[in-house]
């Protein structure tokens, strides 16, 4: 049987506790530098993060910004072509010199730029005009270009009496034609008032009211209704059935031959200013927001729906469909008598039901101007507006416009229509009024001895029954009211910019916008020196330094830092450094309160060392001068008995050093 030696005991350690403890923590420097190397390496890298979240600044040109806020532009002057037929003018007696037909135009248009400068002079000095025109004449260099005119035309079919008749002459078509360029401001003169002896002052008095009826001598204000100047604009066709499923509803119509007729001679003259997209759609279930009221509607709205229905019935193809709407009309005009469902101002205002009508065009975010053509459903029909001028359309401003169609009632309630070009010329040409008041496009300002509605090519023509279109001299004012409106728009969106920028310290403005508003300064100041320049040209440079300044206040570069201030960062910051400064914080106190504890420990043990030194030595030199001195003293017989326990006389040196460092001891 085997027995297990004991396990021997465990040595136990020779160290004290306080050499244990120092063996295991690092020294005091140690531990120091280990506390240090973390602040050390978050100082050292402020610098890469100062370069990585530095904002760029770079200086605006907000001196010349400021110059261009008081300034203003000088509006460019335009040149007209004055042109005349050689027969316009009498032919010189026998023995006379002959003038050429360019001399006497020359002559002509000074007393007409006289007479202008005259009339401006008359006014008041704080409303005086100023002519921005000039005349100019064939084979002139400033002649070539130009697109504004003024004829002197010998017609046979002109008025025979005075005072002359100036008109714009309309486009022509056909074999036989004047040969007149459309927009021409045309002053006919019969050839029997040729030989007039008064013939030059009757020109001039023609001319200058003719000029100044198509060239006012300010250009027009764009009023509130009008949509906001902006290169690409949406035209949206919407045809809106309120029911379909009561039957009686339009499913067709011809949009494409309306807009060819009725919408684009009106668009293509402004192509220089406006991109336009046209866009259509049939809705066939449109209902109203609200109720409207069955109440009694005058005699001459009766009379608008029958004329309405008549123009309805000649768009018709079919016989029978004529023969039926016809019969319709009659029994309109002897049952229904003289009630409708009538929509009153108030409802005008929330007649378009956006929550249930699809109108919202997906396919562009340009801005829309909405046309629509509105069908109210058996139950509501007739419907009646009730307007001053007792039209069937109202205008919603910078939103589009609203025409109602009232189909003449049907036997078949199960009858649908399509609309011709014939049958929508009416609606059209109440969208075509919509459309100049939408976009601020001026029309010709007829009156009479002042400028006249241009006459047919001949009496055996029948006016036409559209609008006509933009002349140049409509085209010119459209040109210096959006050349005013870019130009002031420019001056303010810069001018934001700017404060933006001051009053947001952390924005950023980096080298890009700092171009691209530089880029429009230096338009707007092109503009302000276009004096010679056609309106035109002067136009595209506001209209670039406005585009140029939108993009600068909507760059992401600058709109990034708006949503981070400096509370956010404070925010994002804190919890990230929060967690870990404040342990080394404390760890960094205690570690100096330490070493502070142990720099006094360390002073107090070498002076208690070198006191206890001196005690020793200067009692030991006590003790031995003690029994040196002891039997000198005795024979003297002045013996001094030393006190028990080795002590010391209390008037010693001895005695008051050990008395004093016990003393500081203590107060240590």
């Amino acid at each position: 049987m085997s027995i297990c030696a004991p396990h021997p005991a465990p040595r136990l350690s020779a160290k004290t506790p306080a050499e244990l403890t120092a063996s295991i923590n690092p020294s005091p420097r140690r531990r120091l530098a280990i506390i240090l190397a973390f602040p050390l390496l978050i100082l050292l890298a402020v610098p890469f993060w100062w370069y990585t979240t530095s904002i760029e600044r770079l200086p605006l040109p907000e001196g010349r910004i400021s110059a261009l806020e008081g300034a203003n532009y000088t509006i460019p002057r335009a040149h007209i072509l004055f042109t005349a037929d050689s027969s316009a003018f009498p032919s010189p007696p026998p023995g006379k010199r002959h003038f050429d037909t360019k001399d006497i135009l020359q002559s002509l248009g000074k007393e007409v730029t006289k007479g202008v400068d005259g009339i401006y002079a008359k006014q008041r000095p704080s409303e005086r005009d100023v002519r921005r025109w000039d005349l100019v004449y064939e084979g002139d260099e400033e002649a070539k270009g130009t697109n504004l005119r003024v004829h002197i035309r010998t017609w046979e079919y002109a008025n025979s009496s005075f005072p002359l008749e100036p008109y714009v002459q309309l486009p022509e078509t056909g074999l036989m034609t004047s040969g007149i360029p459309a927009g021409t401001l045309v002053i006919p003169v019969h050839p029997d008032q040729v030989g007039d002896r008064n013939l030059k002052l009757h020109y001039k008095i023609a001319l200058i009211n003719g000029i100044l009826s198509v060239y006012p001598p300010r250009p027009p204000e764009i009023p509130l209704r009008a949509l906001k100047y902006t290169p690409n604009i949406t035209l949206s066709f919407v045809l809106l059935n309120e029911d379909a499923t009561q039957g009686d509803y339009v499913h067709s119509w011809d949009i494409e031959g309306a807009i060819r007729d009725h919408f684009l001679p009106h668009l293509e003259p402004l192509r220089p200013i406006f991109n336009f997209t046209i866009e259509s759609q049939i809705l066939y279930h449109a209902p109203l927001s609200f109720e409207p009221s069955y109440s009694e509607i005058p005699v001459v709205e009766r009379d608008k729906a029958v004329d309405a229905a008549v123009d309805m019935i000649n768009s018709m193809a079919n016989h029978d469909q004529k023969t039926s709407m016809e019969a319709a009309i009659k029994v309109m005009e002897e049952e229904q008598g003289n009630r409708a469902w009538v929509v009153d101002r108030e409802q005008m205002t929330i007649f378009v039901n956006s929550e249930k009508w699809s109108l919202d065009s997906g396919s562009t975010n340009n801005p829309v101007l909405r046309f629509l053509l509105y069908v109210p459903s058996l139950r509501h029909r007739p419907m009646r507006l009730i307007t001053r001028d007792s039209a069937q359309a109202f205008l919603l401003p910078q939103f589009g416009g609203v025409v109602i169609l009232n189909p003449p009632p049907t036997s078949s309630q199960s009858h649908s229509y399509h609309l011709s070009r014939t049958g929508l010329t009416p609606a059209f040409h109440l969208f075509t009024q919509h459309l100049y008041s939408l976009l601020a496009l001026p029309s010709l300002p007829y009156k009479p001895n002042k400028l006249h509605v241009p006459p047919p090519p001949s009496p055996l023509h029948r006016p036409s029954s559209l609008m006509q279109p933009l002349t140049p001299w409509q085209m010119h004012q459209v040109l210096l009211a959006r050349l005013e409106e870019n130009f002031q728009e420019g001056k303010k969106t810069l001018k934001g910019i700017v404060r933006l920028v001051r009053k947001i310290g952390e924005m950023k403005v980096g080298e890009g916008v700092r171009d691209t508003v530089l880029g429009a300064v230096i338009r707007l100041e092109r503009v302000q020196q276009s004096a010679n320049s056609t309106a035109l040209q002067a136009f595209i440079l506001a209209r670039d330094a406005v585009e140029l300044a939108n993009k600068a206040f909507f760059d992401p570069s600058m709109m990034g830092l708006l949503y981070f201030p400096d509370e956010h960062k404070f925010a994002v910051y804190t919890p990230l450094f929060a967690p870990i400064a404040v342990p080394l914080i404390i760890a960094l106190l205690r570690e100096l309160i330490s070493r502070r504890k142990r720099g006094h420990a360390a002073v107090h043990t070498e002076k208690s060392q070198d006191v206890q030194a001196i005690l020793d030595e200067m009692q030991e030199a006590a003790v031995d001068g003690t029994k040196t001195s002891r039997m000198e003293i005795n024979e003297r017989e002045k013996t001094v008995q030393p006190q028990q326990g080795g002590s010391l006389p209390d008037n010693s040196p001895l005695h008051t050093l050990r008395s004093r460092a016990i003393r500081e001891r203590d107060d240590e």
